[in-house]
């Protein structure tokens, strides 16, 4: 099995370069300006879940959307609270492709499959310095090694989980409905279902299903002669009980995201979005049984009328239960 994942994954990995190359020579999304960022929280014991994108509507004129999305999260927490201990220190890579299309008047259907990496922190002496460029909380990330991969969790009643070698297979296949609704379709209901297709084993999947449960709503409006938008959503998500990590988790998890974005050329624009969760698990540790809260700030360029090139940061605001920093890049294309 593990070789199957091996050999899957270096094909998937060869197929998204392909697609990645072939985004700067094909015409190829929906308004960035109200496009919310696709964050989530990408700690190892959180990322197994099927939390939903934010994803917006189609229309009639560009019925059909494919995107790539890249994501790099560095994190660091060793916390022993018996009978419970829990070791992330290392780097999760989620590279994720996207194809969204309009079915009908307003529906969309969509599918998001994603490959993941398990790995050391190669970039853990930018993440130091981005930490005290800014100021921001470490973790005590300065007082291990760097450059490891260390996975750990027990509850005290076994073994629990241990991973310390690098690894790549795919995460677990999530599917989505939509319908976009209100007088300019500015509100959005989306089902989504996550599939245990992953090698939950990597931690790349739960080995469970989940279902969710999306509103979003957003809007644009004129300030100083730029184009503003707005967004808001939550998301409630009925998670199942992970197949490899022996965590308690919770049935049902809130999500909630709000955010802006700013217009101040004609291709280029900016967005900040924060993004808050209530706890995945039963947990006296703060890092499995605490809410979480991030903030994205980043920007994009639209190549054209259908490309777009988006950058984010993404940084923890509730220390402990998040990921310390994350860097996203994410290629869209409407067809």
């Amino acid at each position: 099995m593990r070789s199957f994942h091996q050999t899957a994954s270096r094909a998937l990995l060869s197929s998204l370069v392909g697609v990645l190359l072939w985004t700067f020579a094909v015409t190829a999304s929906a308004d960035p300006l109200t496009e919310p960022f696709r964050s989530r929280n990408l700690s190892p014991p959180m990322a197994i879940f099927g939390v939903p994108g934010w994803d917006t509507g189609l229309d009639a004129e560009m019925p059909s959307r494919l995107a790539l999305s890249w994501e790099m999260a560095s994190y660091f927490r060793f916390v022993d609270a018996a009978p419970e201990q829990l070791i992330v220190d290392g780097e999760t890579w989620r590279a994720s492709l996207i194809y969204q299309r309009l079915v009908a008047d307003s529906w969309t259907i969509g599918a998001e499959l994603p490959m993941v990496r398990q790995s050391g922190g190669v970039l853990d002496d930018f993440i130091d310095a981005w930490h005290a460029a800014f100021n921001l909380p470490d973790g005590r990330r300065n007082s291990r090694p760097e450059d490891e991969l260390q996975l750990f969790y027990t509850d005290g009643s076994g073994p629990g989980y241990f991973r310390s070698q690098p690894d790549s297979g795919f995460g677990d296949l999530q599917l989505s409905a939509a319908r976009s609704f209100g007088a300019l379709d500015d509100w959005l209901l989306k089902l989504t279902l996550k599939l245990p297709t992953g090698d939950d084993e990597l931690l790349a999947g739960s080995g469970a299903s989940d279902l969710g449960v999306t509103v979003l709503r957003t809007g644009t409006a004129t300030w100083h002669s730029h184009a503003v938008g707005w967004f808001w959503g939550g998301t409630l998500l009925r998670i199942g009980q992970p197949e490899t990590l022996p965590a308690q988790a919770r049935d049902w998890v809130a999500i909630g995201m709000v955010g802006a974005s700013w217009q101040p050329f004609q291709r280029v624009g900016f967005k900040a979005q924060l993004d808050l969760h209530t706890a995945f698990y039963h947990s006296r540790l703060e890092e499995l049984g605490d809410p979480a809260m991030q903030a994205t700030i980043g920007g994009w360029w639209a190549i054209d009328e259908r490309r777009t090139l988006t950058v984010a940061v993404i940084e923890d605001l509730v220390v402990r239960a998040a990921p310390d920093v994350v860097l996203q890049v994410n290629f869209a294309w409407s067809l």
